[in-house]
Parts: structure tokens; C-alpha cells; sequence
């Protein structure tokens, strides 16, 4: 079984304000649509060109696909705000607010860990 760990934050340390978990904080989104950004390290983990199931420790499951160029993003593609609302109501977190670096933090995590139950299966553990 693999195991990758993403991290939620940029570069420089933050959580980007206007993509990934903030996806929908821009001019004429939903305000809670989300996505998760995939590491260049991370590339291939996820299968390509095919919808796969991710499962979270609290009983939770996601359709997803892998978006973006080169595959850098995993959106769920039945509602671009599923992941949105999840990490908000992990994180206590108003629906539609923005989500902040601190309030990360102050969660105590600020990467996700994915393990490979088989080909179109995988466990999110955040």
C-alpha cells in the first residue's frame, strides 16, 4: 500500500487565499469550492484519465478526478464544492468563509496524508 503526504500550504508557507482550499474566494465562484494542489513529488499517485473514490477516517467518501494542467489538482467533479465544505466543518469554520493559514494550524495540520487502497481507492487521513 502507498502513502503520499501533501502539503495544503505554498512555497512560502501559506495557504494560498485565492486557490486550492480557497478555490471558490474569487468573483463569480462558489464560495466554497475547493480543490487539492498535488506536489510535482506527488505526480502519478492518483490514476489519470479516470474518476477514483478517496475515503476519510470519518466516514466521509469523495468521487474525484485528477484536474489541471499536468495533472496538478484533485477536484471532485460531481460538485466543485464537496472539499470546501469538508475542510470548513473540519477546520469549525464558517461555509463560504475563507480559510486561513492559522486556522491550520491552530488544527494542527497543515499537509494531508493519502494511503493507496487499491487502484481506484485511497484513505485521506487530515
Amino acid at each position: 500500500m502507498g502513502q503520499i503526504e501533501q502539503t495544503l500550504l505554498d512555497e512560502n508557507g501559506e495557504l494560498p487565499q485565492r486557490s486550492g482550499l480557497n478555490w471558490g474566494q474569487r468573483d463569480g465562484r462558489e464560495p466554497n469550492q475547493a480543490y487539492i494542489k498535488i506536489s510535482s513529488t506527488n505526480y502519478g499517485f492518483f490514476p489519470r484519465d479516470t474518476q477514483f473514490k478517496i475515503i476519510t477516517e470519518d466516514g466521509y467518501s469523495f468521487i474525484c478526478s485528477i484536474a489541471q494542467e499536468n495533472g496538478k489538482a484533485i477536484h471532485t467533479p460531481n460538485d466543485n464544492s464537496e472539499f470546501g465544505r469538508y475542510f470548513r466543518e473540519k477546520l469549525g469554520i464558517p461555509l463560504g468563509a475563507p480559510i486561513k493559514t492559522s486556522d491550520l494550524i491552530k488544527y494542527g495540520r497543515t499537509s494531508i496524508h493519502f494511503y493507496k487502497i487499491n487502484s481506484n481507492i485511497y484513505k485521506m487521513k487530515f
